[in-house]
């Protein structure tokens, strides 16, 4: 009698626990889908459409001033070398809106599954590797032109930034071929539609090692260059401005006040100029290890190819995606707020865009206001329409 009012006790321990863990299953399902709905649905598509007009006004305003002005050699380089950062960011941020058409994945049809499995991560981190390798390029750019000024006619020509360019985009590409092919198409729950997911692999040990030297070419190494060569920059830039401050009050005893007053307009001049850059250096290396470490520290713990994990797991995988999609906008406003020709060539975009729909309403509804807002900026604008 003993015995079985014990068996009955356990089995009702066991059906509560059972029930307890359900109760946490669904309520863990139901947080995930929150997660999933303000990161994917909501937050993610702001910032695919900033980072595509952010990139589409970068390469705009960078054809304008390469079509206006005449630059030197430096200024050619590193147009280049932004301009491509631009489209890649924008090809990036384009690529990534396939991602938000399914959400939820257990029953896509076989084409969408077919390119979730071999075509999707392939593509996105090519890219967004193609964008780190840019710029380390210009910082490599950067360095060359502070640090070794005499060599800089001959390791940073126009045509050498084009071949680096190249191989920023086709070395990603090779790397993340072998990804395309460690998930497979599979059915769906219960037989409806497909899904994918992992591929049994022979040797797990070696594909791992392959995620990181794959992780170690695309971020770790990049972002370990990012800081060892912007530090380099500030490094130098710091020495030679305590340099010509010396040798201004060397010659302040020499040159007469006039002289003196327009040199030191003119240094004072240069040093905002290089503590804008050094800003503009420490924001980048910033940024760039805030926005894409987490990603690296997600490929490498998420190695199974799963289409869902744990809670916490995908509580930080769309934590780690909005950071680097939201990398793909940072450039523009970085370059907005430290470079004064960035904010002037928007400037001049937004007049140009302003008198030409003026002129178009003008045209179309003649109105004494529109003939006025033409006038008054016909004498400022004209060249820019």
């Amino acid at each position: 009698m003993h015995q079985v009012m014990a068996e009955t006790t356990v089995n009702m321990y066991h059906n509560n626990t059972t029930v307890q863990q359900q109760h946490q299953e669904d309520a863990a399902a139901a947080h995930l889908a929150i997660v999933n709905d303000v990161a994917y649905r909501y937050l993610m598509p702001i910032f695919i459409t900033a980072g595509i007009l952010t990139n589409l006004l970068n390469v705009v305003m960078l054809g304008r001033m390469r079509h206006h002005q005449q630059q030197r050699q430096a200024q050619a380089t590193t147009f280049c070398y932004l301009m491509w950062l631009a489209l890649t960011d924008m090809l990036a941020s384009i690529a990534l809106v396939p991602a938000l058409v399914h959400v939820d994945r257990t029953h896509l049809s076989y084409g969408w599954a077919f390119y979730y499995a071999h075509l999707e991560l392939p593509t996105l981190n090519s890219l967004t590797s193609a964008s780190v390798y840019i710029v380390v390029g210009l910082s490599v750019d950067r360095y060359i032109a502070v640090c070794h000024p005499r060599r800089y006619q001959d390791v940073s020509a126009p045509r050498l930034a084009v071949i680096r360019i190249t191989l920023s985009l086709l070395v990603p590409a090779l790397i993340y071929i072998p990804h395309s092919f460690y998930l497979e198409v599979v059915s769906g729950e219960g037989g409806v539609g497909w899904t994918y997911e992992g591929v049994e692999m022979a040797t797990p040990g070696a594909w791992h090692a392959w995620e990181v030297v794959v992780e170690l070419c695309h971020r770790m190494a990049p972002a370990i260059l990012l800081v060892l060569l912007n530090c380099s920059i500030i490094y130098t830039f710091k020495k030679v401005t305590a340099r010509r401050k010396n040798i201004v009050t060397k010659n302040d005893s020499v040159n007469n006040s006039s002289s003196n007053a327009s040199k030191k307009s003119e240094e004072g001049g240069k040093s905002q100029q290089e503590r804008r850059l050094i800003y503009l250096l420490v924001t980048i290396v910033a940024t760039f290890l805030l926005t894409n470490l987490p990603a690296t520290v997600l490929a490498l713990i998420d190695t199974a190819g799963a289409t869902h994990g744990s809670f916490s797991l995908e509580v930080y995988r769309a934590v780690a995606n909005c950071l680097e999609v939201l990398s793909f906008s940072l450039n523009f406003v970085l370059y907005f707020i430290f470079v004064p020709g960035v904010r002037q060539g928007l400037q001049e975009a937004v007049k140009a865009v302003r008198v030409t729909l003026c002129g178009l309403v003008v045209n179309t509804v003649p109105s004494q206001s529109c003939f006025i807002s033409e006038n008054n900026t016909k004498n400022t604008d004209s060249t820019e329409v």
